[in-house]
């Protein structure tokens, strides 16, 4: 099943996705490579370009883990991804929503790893068992939730950070200038604006920006 599959290691711990890749091509017999996780451009390029498996840091910042498993979700790849989750972890549940094939523990074992490879490249499943529990329990959780009143119009749902993209839109700042403004990588930024237009429900980028002129 190892033979000529190629692995992408994105985390955010450059020691710890270096050795990863390498223990995955040492003795697993994967192509395995790593990306920073300031590379998230890259890394959906190297997808494209039919990586078998992604194994993605579910801590990174600026909520990259969701917005990228998402992108590959959407792009009807074949990529499967499996979340590496520390014990801290949030974001489990949205991450799962947004298409995830394995959930592993990052203090598992590598052989749990190679385990998790090998299910989801057979187009299985795999969670860790402790992340079981914790999933249970924040299903458990949000059923409790009362259901909210209606939500006001999407031009007023921008979050605090896509308020700071748009900000930076409308003084004509390029996507590559706001990621270095606002020290997150260039994906996090093109997700950011895909929000915006899609929250204010406008084609291109200077309507956004009239629309939140009108609105001061």
């Amino acid at each position: 099943m190892s033979d000529n599959k190629q692995i992408l290691v994105f985390h955010r711990n450059g020691l710890f996705r270096d050795c990863l890749a390498s223990f995955l091509a040492r003795d697993g017999g994967y192509v395995a490579k790593s990306i920073d996780h300031m590379e998230s451009d890259d890394a959906l390029e190297l997808l494209r370009d039919a990586a078998d498996v992604l194994l993605l840091d579910l801590n990174l910042p600026d909520n990259m883990a969701v917005d990228i498993a998402r992108a590959i979700r959407d792009q009807n790849s074949a990529t499967k991804v499996i979340v590496l989750v520390p014990d801290d972890h949030d974001r489990l549940v949205e991450c799962i929503a947004a298409g995830v094939h394995g959930c592993v523990l990052e203090r598992s074992s590598l052989d749990d790893l190679r385990d998790a490879i090998r299910q989801v490249l057979q187009g299985e499943t795999f969670c860790s068992p402790d992340i079981v529990a914790t999933m249970f329990a924040e299903f458990a959780r949000i059923a409790t939730i009362p259901t909210l009143p209606p939500s006001e119009p999407k031009e007023r749902r921008l979050t605090s950070r896509e308020q700071e993209v748009l900000a930076l839109v409308a003084k004509r700042k390029s996507n590559k200038e706001i990621a270095s403004v606002l020290c997150v990588s260039l994906f996090t930024v093109k997700n950011h604006v895909h929000n915006i237009l899609e929250k204010l429900n406008v084609e291109s980028r200077q309507e956004a920006v009239e629309i939140a002129r009108k609105q001061l």
